[in-house]
């Protein structure tokens, strides 16, 4: 049988469009399908645009290991690529002595993880580089950046039209149907018009679908572990009067019996501060984006406690993302699964499930790791 391609991708978004540059450069013949107009509608167009340092997760982890390399590959893909970049840096700050242990044991894990260029610094250090941040020491990760994720995608996109990939705009899938050698896949065009494409392999790339995609092909989700719980994380700008208050990337120290790394102050590569994310598990699996103005004391109240000079008033709403997220309330840690599935019946199919942050800083390492899992080889 020969197969219409001979890689199909599910999803244009970071990973999948990373994964169509990696792949489009070593094989024939590649499609990407996607239900939007365009890239990167939902996850990938909603966070903070942040390129991590890989401070926080588990030693060997795929999130620590991954990030800690895209950390590098990701910076060394904007200059050669042209994408606006800046490496900020970050500063975790601690306010009392309760947190200041748990900063110690932060910045341990950032070096056991081989996190690069990380300092403890003290209160007076701390005052030198950001008199406006408050708090007794903090963990100075010099190689935190931000970057232009719509320019990011875009660079992918181009690399991957550039080696002949395709791809399929306003186009859902519908079903997936295991063959004896690769698969068929179903997708409703523009038209609604339902046609078929067949392929030796896929990549899973699909967000916040990944589970219902891995589910159409014969994925018993809930023994292979893999429903998703969505987790709406809302952001509230700063005025722009109030733009100056600091040069960096302000976090504190995470709250000690959560996975979220707590409400932080960020910036864009326009100067623009905002507040966010924070977490809240959606009871619907609905795309809900209305951001709660009610929350404001809340994001007020959570950078009052490390920021001076900022006023209520100084906040407004701006956006919310979807997190894709594994865990839900009260779970520990879950990996990213990146996972070719032949032990499981599903020979050359990959899932890309849960990946949240910091998916963004490791697209690069997991469309290799994709390429690796798929014998696709890299020039």
């Amino acid at each position: 049988m020969v197969n219409d391609y001979e890689l199909v991708i599910i999803g244009a978004g970071v990973i999948g469009l990373a994964c169509s540059a990696s792949a489009s450069s070593n094989i024939d013949s590649t499609l990407v399908i996607e239900r939007h107009d365009s890239f990167g509608f939902e996850i990938s167009s909603r966070n903070s645009e942040v390129i991590h340092a890989g401070i926080y997760y588990p030693e060997n982890s795929l999130k620590a290991l991954m990030c800690v390399k895209g950390n590098r590959s990701l910076y060394s893909w904007c200059v050669s690529h042209r994408v606006p970049y800046k490496r900020t840096g970050k500063i975790i700050v601690s306010t009392s002595n309760e947190e200041e242990d748990l900063l110690q044991k932060i910045y341990d894990q950032g070096c056991l993880n081989g996190v690069e260029n990380l300092s403890l610094i003290s209160q007076k250090a701390l005052q030198k580089l950001e008199p406006n941040v408050k708090g007794t020491m903090a963990i100075y990760s010099p190689d935190t950046g931000i970057i232009d994720s719509h320019k990011l995608m875009n660079s992918f996109l181009r690399v991957a039209a550039d080696n002949g990939c395709d791809f399929a705009w306003n186009h859902t899938v519908t079903g997936i149907e295991k063959l004896s050698a690769g698969y068929k896949l179903f997708i409703k065009d523009p038209t609604r018009t339902e046609i078929s494409v067949t392929t030796r392999r896929v990549i899973n790339s699909a967000g916040l679908d990944s589970d219902t995609i891995a589910g159409s092909v014969g994925f018993d989700l809930e023994s292979s572990d893999y429903v998703l719980h969505y987790n709406r994380g809302s952001y509230f700008r700063i005025a722009s009067n109030k733009k100056n208050i600091v040069n960096r990337l302000i976090y504190p120290v995470p709250p000690k019996d959560s996975n979220r790394l707590g409400i932080h102050l960020t910036i864009n590569l326009g100067g623009e501060l905002r507040l966010g994310p924070d977490s809240e598990y959606l009871e619907k699996r609905e795309q809900n984006y209305k951001v709660n103005g009610s929350l404001k004391d809340k994001f007020f109240k959570a950078v009052n406690r490390y920021i001076i000079g900022l006023e209520i008033s100084d906040l407004q709403e701006d956006m919310s993302g979807i997190r894709p997220s594994l865990k839900y309330e009260g779970r520990e840690f879950r990996d990213f699964v990146i996972k070719e599935e032949s032990d499981n019946g599903f020979e050359n199919w990959v899932n890309l499930i849960g990946i949240e942050s910091p998916g963004l800083t490791c697209c690069l390492e997991i469309a290799a790791e994709c390429m690796k899992l798929l014998a696709i080889n890299r020039n």
